[in-house]
């Protein structure tokens, strides 16, 4: 067996068999280059493997001898489309315990004002696509929403009653819990759920959540893959996606034709570069979206490109924290929850329907912002009065 002492000498890339009918000579080849298997990946059948870099080139080459037969990928890297330069606030602990994931759905709640009737703290965003004016119509129906982050801050009495079970995809890690904030500022959006505190776009949704992202902010291919898969077996109906890369990807590619497949509704900030729209918002499967500022204009940060399909708030979004926090953040990350969230009372307030549909209807009823291009919005700004029936 090859010497793994010194692990940083060590290189992953992912590997996809084309047919299962390769996989003796793929793991034969596999063996002749010193590798070894790290994690399967299914849902594009493939794996994430490792190689000895100071024989990486005939690594690579033993496993070329099948040809067409696999395909090898850089284990690309995402970063979370959220502007640096705030500081990040610590945890307050102790945190009370909570029972075991995953979380039964809990009776809807019997005090005198519902998560319908609003919270304390109401941000600009949510005002502006008119979600206080319709959680009057939401129905006490359950819509599970997927987000692949930094993970969740279950302990924060904002979200804490929407959590239903997580994952984390990191190597040698078990727990979801967010220990950097962002994934717990876009489930903020989407569902918070506390009428003392925060309430979110749709008070009913059920958290699933992927931590797949470290604390500075990047995530790889492979555990990004594995948590969509993940997600497709609790059955989720739309997945939030606030990370982005320049890199193109066969297997991001693979794997957002993999959860379109299944019915499932994905949604992702189009990035943070202010240049073309980034993966894996660029996928047709995915929903891309834009980030704008309180005046309307497109946000300096914000990518655009004719692959935009809305156009979001995105910049000042105060939402949860670490801790029991509150903290105000911009970028695309915090653009793509709204359109999620979005999704998310469509579900509750129609029943389920088909991703096909849903993209349809809040493509027709999307208003065009007259400061922006069609490039800048795509088909333009999701206003929820307009999307439910106000009969």
């Amino acid at each position: 067996m090859p010497d793994r002492t010194k692990r940083e000498t060590w290189v992953r890339k992912v590997v996809t068999v084309r047919d299962n009918a390769y996989l003796s000579e793929f793991h034969e080849a596999l063996t002749v280059s010193g590798g070894r298997i790290i994690k399967e990946l299914p849902l594009i059948g493939g794996y994430l493997c490792e190689f000895p870099t100071e024989r990486g080139t005939n690594a690579l080459a033993e496993a070329r001898i099948l040809s067409e037969k696999v395909r090898i990928e850089d284990d690309v890297v995402f970063k979370l489309c959220v502007l640096r330069g705030t500081a990040v606030p610590r945890p307050i602990f102790p945190f009370p315990a909570l029972p075991s994931f995953p979380l039964p759905v809990q009776p809807p709640r019997t005090a005198t004002r519902s998560p319908a009737q609003g919270g304390r703290i109401v941000d600009w965003g949510l005002k502006r696509i008119g979600a206080p004016k319709v959680w009057g119509k939401l129905k006490e129906r359950r819509v599970r929403v997927g987000i692949i982050d930094t993970g969740i801050n279950y302990y924060h009495p904002d979200l804490q009653r929407n959590v239903r079970d997580g994952i984390c995809t990191l190597d040698g890690r078990t727990s979801f819990l967010d220990d950097y904030g962002h994934g717990t500022h876009v489930a903020g959006i989407i569902g918070a759920c506390n009428v003392n505190g925060m309430v979110g776009i749709n008070p009913y949704v059920d958290f699933y959540v992927v931590k797949a992202f470290q604390k500075d902010g990047s995530g790889k291919l492979s555990d990004i893959v594995e948590g969509m898969d993940w997600l497709i077996r609790r059955q989720v109906s739309v997945i939030n996606m606030s990370f982005s890369t320049a890199e193109t990807s066969e297997a991001i590619a693979r794997a957002a034709k993999a959860v379109h497949a299944k019915g499932i509704l994905m949604v992702a900030a189009a990035g943070n570069n202010g240049g073309e729209v980034n993966f894996p918002a660029r996928l047709p499967e995915v929903v891309a979206v834009s980030a704008i500022d309180k005046d309307d204009r497109l946000a300096r940060f914000s990518c655009y490109g004719p692959e935009i399909d809305f156009c979001a708030p995105g910049v000042d979004i105060y939402s949860d924290w670490l801790g029991t926090g509150y903290s105000k953040k911009s970028g695309t990350s915090f653009a793509a929850p709204h359109v999620t969230g979005a999704v998310a009372d469509i579900i509750n307030y129609y029943g389920p329907l088909p991703a096909p549909l849903i993209r349809g209807m809040i493509s027709e009823q999307a208003v065009l912002l007259e400061s922006l291009g069609r490039e800048q919005q795509g088909h333009g700004l999701l206003e929820l009065p307009r999307l439910l029936d106000q009969t």
